[in-house]
């Protein structure tokens, strides 16, 4: 062995992973609170596995084959959030482009990340630990991963349950900047007690959004449809808005002004006292704890009278981000879609 590889060793056991007595402890947390946590959720499992199977009569479970440690493939578990067939049909595609092969509890459990639980047992395995970056399938690596630069840093250390990236950014956010975000994390020593607060806090979140989606779900489907309150259901929620503007106008002219109501990830709701028409282009502003600032372009859908004293139109607007940053900025700013805020 050369003494350049000696220190390129040196250097790996220095930046990455974590020392050998934490190494040994980790092991041991990691089954142990595999277990732990495996008997507590199961109540979960039997709710999930229900649900899934009454909504369309299909599996319950998903095992796919992941890249893990040093590219090693490996058989990972999840509840099954897509339709039967969902992989013949993405191929080497990502979801984020086949949106209708989510089923209804499906994205339910994603968004709460609760399809996630059946990959305790990958823990107790020894294939995954609990904090790491997400496994990825081989023909998306090969596809769209292979040439981003650092990605191939992930498979110096064990692939998580909980990735840091996949904690602090929604599902939307591109491949790089996710990149970027893991590489921070492994690059850094890996703490335990870091690590395990990690993993309490995620455990948190999901339950809150679970009990919300619970709630939400009781509320519209339920109590309101009960009193014949329950209207129309919709593909995608609605978030309101507290403060944000839509500036807008055309040939890269962005001076007119109206107020954003709300929105999904298809269009969203102002009011302005301009009229507008055709294609337009929109800088969407929100203040999350500073200015938050993305760029699409869109067309009208629907217009009405606002109601509103201060404005004259309604406009619902289909929009398209501008590039896959300001789709990043969209879903974390706008639409709150990551588990957890930053």
């Amino acid at each position: 062995m050369s003494v350049t590889e000696v220190m390129d060793m040196a250097r790996l056991n220095v930046t990455t992973g974590y020392k050998a007595l934490s190494n040994t402890i980790s092991v041991f947390f990691d089954v142990t609170l595999s277990a732990l946590l495996l008997l507590l959720a199961a109540p979960f499992f039997v709710v999930i596995s229900i649900a899934i199977k009454i909504t369309d009569g299909g599996p319950i479970f998903y095992r796919g084959e992941r890249l893990g440690k040093d590219k090693k493939i490996y058989m990972m578990y999840k509840f099954r959030s897509l339709v039967p067939d969902a992989e013949r049909i993405l191929g080497a595609e990502l979801l984020s482009s086949q949106r209708d092969v989510i089923t209804k509890v499906g994205r339910a459990l994603r968004e709460t990340r609760l399809d996630e639980l059946p990959q305790l047992y990958n823990i107790l395995r020894g294939d995954m630990t609990f904090i790491g970056p997400r496994p990825e399938r081989a023909a998306i690596y090969e596809k769209f991963c292979k040439t981003i630069k650092g990605y191939d840093k992930r498979f110096e250390i064990k692939p998580g349950l909980i990735g840091y990236s996949q904690l602090f950014t929604p599902h939307s956010t591109p491949k790089r900047m996710r990149t970027l975000i893991d590489n921070m994390y492994i690059q850094k020593r890996q703490n335990i007690l870091v690590d395990y607060v990690l993993v309490f806090y995620t455990a948190y979140l999901a339950l809150k959004h679970a009990l919300n989606k619970v709630i939400l779900f009781a509320w519209k489907d339920l109590i309101l449809r009960l009193f014949g309150r329950g209207g129309n259901k919709r593909y995608l929620v609605r978030i309101e808005l507290q403060g944000a503007r839509a500036y807008y106008g055309a040939n890269g002219q962005f001076d007119k002004e109206g107020l954003l109501i709300n929105v999904n990830e298809d269009a969203f709701l102002m009011y302005t006292n301009k009229p507008m028409e055709g294609e337009v282009n929109f800088r969407l502003e929100i203040f999350d704890k500073k200015k938050k600032t993305a760029f699409c372009t869109g067309t009208i859908y629907k217009t009405y009278a606002s109601g509103n004293k201060d404005y004259e139109y309604a406009y619902v607007i289909n929009y398209t981000p501008t590039s896959p940053m300001n789709s990043y900025m969209i879903h974390q700013y706008f639409l709150h879609k990551s588990v957890a805020e930053i």
